[in-house]
């Protein structure tokens, strides 16, 4: 079991890797062929825009898993320590709260444009793919969030 969780836990971080020089690959070959000839690729720019919007979801969870996201340390800095880890838990707690109702909210469009069966202009995709790295950033971000809480409660953690 927890060789599934140290997988899962480098998840983020695989489909990155695969998703970025996608969406990099894709702007350089629309932009040779613009630049070398009048034809376009009609595609490339919803799929790269695609791309980057999962990036994007993907790697705010990555922030929350590796504690990368801007914090306001300046006021935290000036606070006495025995407030410091009430303050981190009360953060992470809007996070997760933040990253629930989003999650629930964005189901709900997903849930209506796959009803209407949306697709998208050019790729011909149903938009909940498109729509898709809302709720599993999301999801993804409550997961790390619920990591980031119970390593903040944890006794080590006040030490």
């Amino acid at each position: 079991m927890k060789r599934l969780f140290k997988r899962f836990n480098n998840l983020e971080e695989v489909v990155l890797v695969v998703l970025f020089p996608i969406m990099v690959v894709t702007i350089f070959v629309a932009t040779m062929i613009r630049y070398l000839s009048t034809l376009s690729l009609v595609w490339a720019e919803e799929l790269a825009r695609y791309c980057m919007v999962w990036i994007g979801f993907l790697g705010a969870s990555l922030g929350i898993q590796k504690n990368a996201h801007i914090g306001v340390e300046a006021f935290v800095s000036k606070l006495p320590e025995r407030y410091k880890p009430h303050l981190s838990t009360f953060r992470t707690s809007v996070i997760i709260l933040f990253n629930v109702l989003i999650l629930i909210f964005s189901l709900q469009i997903i849930w209506s444009q796959i009803q209407t069966e949306q697709v998208s202009p050019a790729l011909r995709i149903p938009m909940g793919i498109a729509y898709g790295a809302i709720p599993v950033g999301m999801g993804l971000m409550t997961y790390r969030g619920l990591q980031r809480f119970k390593q903040d409660r944890s006794p080590s953690a006040s030490k």
